[in-house]
């Protein structure tokens, strides 16, 4: 069987790294898209969390089926469609301008962050829009404002602080984000995503010190499923077939695998499988590692992880710490 396996405590490890270097009042983990494909049953097991975060409403819906209390924030569309049900369930709703006005008949309490965004470009940008949406919020009991989100460097913050000017002392402020872990000014909260499932490339002059490399959370594993002497100019080779190609797992950058610890060149491949270069040490039935926190992706593939693992989805099983969980 091929399958995928995820390491948990990789997440947990990536998660307390980043706690122990960079300090917030809040740890705010993004998982949008089952998790960046990781399978949201993670959400049972990872610790020392305060906030999830989604992009969508499957993915709230996919969160509430573990868990329906913890606090998650939701920053995708928002409409006549939906907004009762993303109520109902629970979710702190991201608020990018005044179409909030448009429901006024809200009889459920819910908490709303602001985007702020000083470019105008998908959020609020002036304090006329802030004290209108205030006005609002003073006028009805139900909405809660727990806090803001930006986009932003040091250098913005200037401009940034006169434009929320108008706004109370709030409980959550999330100023950081992967592009940034060194605290922004006012800032008591971060954005969490590719660090946690182990694919983030540090900078060594942004942090200013030697940073360890982030665990890759997820490992591909599949069989030798058969073995094939062959000879190629005049030389003897070993060639170990494995059941995954280009249609389901297998891309052309990966160049390298690892069987009983040891690294084996990818020979071929093809649609349906691939050729592993190996030795008399390597019998059938070896499990073969086709990546993992010892041979990561990045590796391989520069800044185009997120659309491989979005080709992986739904084609392997997913198996957590080894003992099945969840099929996907």
């Amino acid at each position: 069987m091929n399958y995928v396996n995820i390491k948990i405590k990789n997440i947990q490890d990536n998660i307390d790294y980043i706690k122990n270097n960079f300090n917030y009042k809040y740890y705010i983990l993004d998982v949008s898209n089952n998790a960046f494909y990781h399978g949201m049953y993670i959400i049972n097991e990872i610790r020392k969390i305060d906030f999830l975060y989604v992009n969508n409403f499957k993915d709230l819906l996919l969160v509430r089926n573990y868990n329906k209390n913890i606090p998650t924030i939701y920053s995708g569309n928002i409409d006549d469609d939906n907004i009762y049900d993303l109520i109902m369930h629970n979710a702190i709703l991201v608020i990018d301008n005044l179409d909030i006005l448009n429901y006024k008949d809200i009889k459920d309490d819910v908490q709303i962050i602001l985007r702020i965004d000083p470019k105008g470009y998908k959020g609020f940008n002036n304090q006329e829009e802030i004290k209108k949406l205030l006005s609002f919020i003073n006028e009805n009991k139900h909405i809660k404002l727990l806090g803001i989100i930006a986009t932003i460097c040091e250098d913005d913050y200037d401009s940034f602080k006169d434009i929320i000017l108008p706004l109370p002392l709030l409980e959550v402020v999330i100023l950081n984000n992967e592009n940034d872990k060194n605290k922004i000014k006012g800032s008591n909260a971060i954005k969490l995503d590719n660090s946690i499932y182990g694919f983030n490339k540090v900078k060594k002059e942004v942090f200013k010190k030697e940073i360890k490399v982030y665990k890759q959370a997820f490992t591909i594993k599949a069989k030798i499923i058969n073995i094939k002497n062959e000879k190629r100019k005049k030389k003897d080779i070993r060639l170990g077939i494995i059941n995954i190609g280009f249609q389901n797992g297998m891309i052309d950058k990966i160049t390298k695998v690892k069987i009983n610890n040891i690294l084996y060149e990818v020979s071929m491949i093809t649609e349906e499988y691939s050729l592993i270069l190996i030795d008399d040490n390597v019998k059938v039935n070896d499990w073969v590692i086709i990546t993992d926190e010892d041979n990561p992706l990045q590796n391989y593939i520069d800044g185009n992880i997120w659309q491989y693992l979005s080709f992986l989805e739904n084609k392997f099983p997913i198996l957590y710490d080894e003992e099945i969980k969840l099929i996907c």
